[in-house]
């Protein structure tokens, strides 16, 4: 059976614009997880295989990161799959910002699935925006490997 080896890396979220959010930072929250899912014939339902969490900050008290207006909050955090033919590699995750004086703010959230004939090595670049708050995320997908047998 055919199979590719994938790495995923969050590399960094950048704060592209704070706004009129008072200061010059975005307190940054939320969470991003990488899962392998396949369709299960036999109960006729879609079900994950493996799932990595890459980024996971909480949007109450202290959990949220503080990032400056053009700067980057580093990750590098990575995970690595062996995805079968006819399996998917799906993204998936959100974005909010922690107000202070108000509500807390979304940014906005993604869910990309990759089928196996479409994983290839790129870099990927996710766009997140509540009102005039952006914040960029840079990810990637490296295939160090594939083949025809296991």
């Amino acid at each position: 059976m055919a199979f590719k080896t994938v790495v995923v890396t969050l590399h960094h979220i950048k704060n592209d614009n704070t706004g009129e959010d008072p200061g010059t930072d975005l307190e940054v929250f939320g969470r991003f997880d990488v899962l392998r899912f396949a369709f299960n014939a036999d109960i006729g339902e879609i079900v994950t295989i493996e799932s990595f969490n890459l980024f996971d900050k909480s949007g109450n008290g202290s959990g949220a990161v503080s990032i400056d207006q053009g700067s980057k909050f580093p990750l590098n955090s990575r995970c690595e799959f062996q995805i079968l033919s006819g399996e998917f590699l799906q993204i998936t995750g959100h974005l909010g910002e922690q107000d202070i004086f108000d509500e807390n703010d979304p940014l906005g959230s993604i869910d990309v699935k990759i089928p196996f004939d479409d994983i290839e090595t790129e870099a990927l670049l996710f766009p997140f925006q509540g009102g005039d708050q952006r914040v960029s995320v840079k990810m990637s997908t490296l295939v160090t490997a594939q083949g025809s047998g296991i």
